[in-house]
């Protein structure tokens, strides 16, 4: 729907969204803007993430992904994951390409999420969230690695073409990620 406090889809199609979509879903993986335009809750800190989380399990969802999130700690994002009367998780990413922005990463997170929570227990879904982190990291760092320097200086602007994800390159990653990055369990 959005991210970086631009909808991408016309506004009119918010309340489509929240009222007759979200109660279909068994899982959903917004991102912290999203989360905001669906719950109508600013998100200021964990707190209200959590509240939010609860939003969308009030309203029938199974699974809710946050898939980042600016409550991380400087250069870095955070993401959630909960089941409903299951347990909580977080997990820090560092933020690669800081002044890049990647076109999507946030479809590539459900893509990723469904299949690794497809192959994972369901009393083991914390290593979805970081299979799916860890292949969108090293995605992530394969389309960076090709761009050319005076981009990653930020001499020039990056061009739509180079900030393309290298999805295909990436195979082998997103099929066996090397997780580096862990969830914590939140009580």
């Amino acid at each position: 729907m959005g991210d970086d406090g631009q909808m991408y889809v016309p506004k009119e199609l918010l309340p489509i969204y929240r009222d007759e979509i979200i109660p279909l879903a068994d899982i959903i993986t917004p991102n912290q803007y999203e989360v905001e335009l669906l719950t109508e809750m600013k998100i200021s800190n964990e707190k209200d993430i959590w509240e939010a989380i609860n939003w969308f399990h009030g309203r029938g969802i199974d699974t809710v992904a946050i898939s980042s999130s600016d409550l991380g700690k400087p250069g870095e994002l955070r993401a959630f994951l909960s089941k409903k009367n299951g347990p909580r998780y977080a997990l820090n990413i560092p933020k690669q390409g800081t002044n890049i922005s990647f076109t999507g990463t946030g479809d590539l997170f459900a893509s990723l999420f469904l299949a690794h929570s497809y192959q994972t227990p369901a009393t083991q879904l914390s290593t979805a969230l970081e299979r799916t982190i860890a292949s969108l990291q090293a995605v992530i760092k394969r389309t960076l690695d090709s761009m050319p320097l005076e981009v990653l200086e930020g001499k020039r602007k990056v061009t739509s073409f180079e900030r393309e994800l290298k999805l295909i390159q990436s195979k082998v990653d997103i099929e066996n990620p090397n997780v580096k990055l862990l969830a914590e369990q939140i009580v």
